[in-house]
């Protein structure tokens, strides 16, 4: 067996300090030492589940103006520790706001004029300032590092302009007027319009961020009826017309908890169902892994992607836990059907910011500007270890792992890369060892995981 596979298993672990570690896997000892017990995880190589599209981050303005606060080897630094292919998480997706958020670090629209519908005074200026350098960067470091993907941007408002809704303001939720939906369509476009102009081809759209939630930010309500009415009498028709066709439609945007409820309001449609491409879901609410299952039982045609998380900042930045909620989410998610996994913001200083909002978040990568120093959090490694070894293109495994192994802490999910190399993603959360034997196919492979550890295992045949 080991003439005709070879292997090895990436491996972090809390209380030995290792990070990305390598370690050589042997497949003796499952004979030796596993004889008589079943395995800790069975791959079932044979049923290919969803493709996976890639892994990244939001590029809001406060990410950018944290990053541009250091130095600029610092900077370098930091940018590869996200996008280099090799060096770093190898990130290959991004998500831009459309206006400020709560990570902005100015209260902003791209049309300021009141009551100016043609859009005559349109301008993404701002964005000049932090985030369009900020997506350049990446895109730079993706290259150096050699990576021939292509960087997936898709972009989305956290509020229209003031003006166009019913509270007059971005903030504390309000609605976008009717007489102002074709207004907001044009608006959209005019952003993709301007990126382009700038080099910056995007991705994929949506209506709104956090369509439900009346925040203290930028933020705007729709029923499930409106934001169908919005996508399909509206933006999607803007699009088709102005040549934007091919951009990716994504709904929703918000928790878990009510996304079949939310995807039914608006999928349930037999035109707009074949137009959307997928539905975009954040982590806040809770699990919530049947709903992910349930929503791509109803359309299995639709995408799922995870597009926003994060934690509120720690009192201590080494934090074990946070990168161990991370993994779990992503397990999870990955094994319900998701085809992409997406952080909230890719940088943070010390104090959350520089933000206007005052929303104490963290990030997995923390910028101290009055030491200039790069901090790791652990939830960097935990989220490295799916993002750097699962390439665009691979396909979900569905797995099995033993009962009692699972009740010990063990969680796992498995992928197969285009070049047919297995990846499988094991964590131990729990304060014991636990070892034994993976199964993949008719192969198996002995592993140990310590205490608070994950990791990933890499099988790979060769014709020995």
């Amino acid at each position: 067996m080991a003439a005709e596979m070879k292997g090895r298993m990436i491996y972090t672990a809390r209380d030995t300090g290792e990070r990305f570690a390598e370690k050589e896997l042997t497949w003796q000892e499952c004979g030796e030492v596993a004889a008589g017990m079943e395995p800790l995880v069975r791959v079932d190589l044979q049923t290919l589940r969803q493709e996976i599209l890639g892994f990244g981050g939001a590029f809001t303005d406060t990410a950018a103006m944290a990053l541009f606060h250091m130095k600029k080897e610092i900077q370098q630094k930091a940018l590869r520790a996200y996008f280099d292919p090799e060096a770093g998480l190898a990130y290959n997706m991004g998500r831009v706001p459309i206006g400020c958020c709560d990570f902005s670090t100015v209260a902003y629209s791209h049309a300021e004029v009141p009551g100016d519908k043609e859009l005559s005074f349109h301008s993404i200026e701002q964005d000049r300032q932090g985030i369009i350098p900020l997506i350049r960067e990446a895109k730079s470091a993706m290259a150096a590092g050699g990576s021939g993907e292509k960087l997936l941007l898709y972009a989305l408002p956290w509020s229209p302009p003031g003006w166009m809704k019913t509270n007059g303001q971005m903030s504390w939720g309000g609605k976008l007027r009717p007489e102002h939906y074709e207004t907001m369509a044009a608006y959209l476009i005019k952003f993709i319009r301007a990126y382009e102009g700038e080099g910056i081809d995007l991705w994929g759209i949506a209506a709104q961020n956090e369509p439900i939630e009346i925040q203290r930010w930028a933020s705007c309500e729709y029923t499930g009826e409106e934001e169908r009415d919005f996508l399909k009498n509206y933006l999607i028709p803007a699009l088709e017309k102005t040549g934007y066709g091919d951009k990716k439609i994504f709904c929703w945007e918000c928790n878990k908890d009510f996304m079949q409820e939310r995807a039914e309001e608006i999928l349930s449609d037999p035109e707009l169902v074949q137009k959307v491409f997928g539905v975009a879901f954040h982590w806040y609410s809770g699990d919530y892994f049947e709903e992910l299952e349930r929503t791509h039982r109803k359309f299995p045609q639709v995408r799922l992607l995870a597009t926003e998380c994060c934690v509120v900042m720690p009192e201590d930045l080494g934090e074990w836990s946070v990168g161990e909620r991370y993994a779990h989410d992503m397990i999870g998610d990955f094994n319900n059907w998701t085809c992409a996994w997406m952080d909230w913001n890719l940088f943070l200083d010390r104090n959350s910011g520089p933000q206007i909002a005052e929303n104490p978040c963290a990030a997995p990568i923390i910028l101290d500007e009055e030491k200039q120093e790069i901090i790791f959090m652990s939830s960097y490694f935990y989220i490295g270890h799916f993002s750097r070894y699962i390439k665009r293109g691979a396909k979900n495994l569905k797995t099995q792992t033993d009962e009692e192994a699972a009740g010990k802490g063990l969680e796992s999910c498995a992928f197969l890369n285009r070049d047919g190399e297995t990846v499988i993603v094991l964590m131990n959360a729990s304060d014991q060892e636990i070892r034994g034997c993976v199964q993949a196919g008719e192969d198996m492979v002995f592993v140990k995981l310590g205490a608070h550890s994950i990791g990933t295992v890499l099988l790979e045949r060769h014709s020995g």
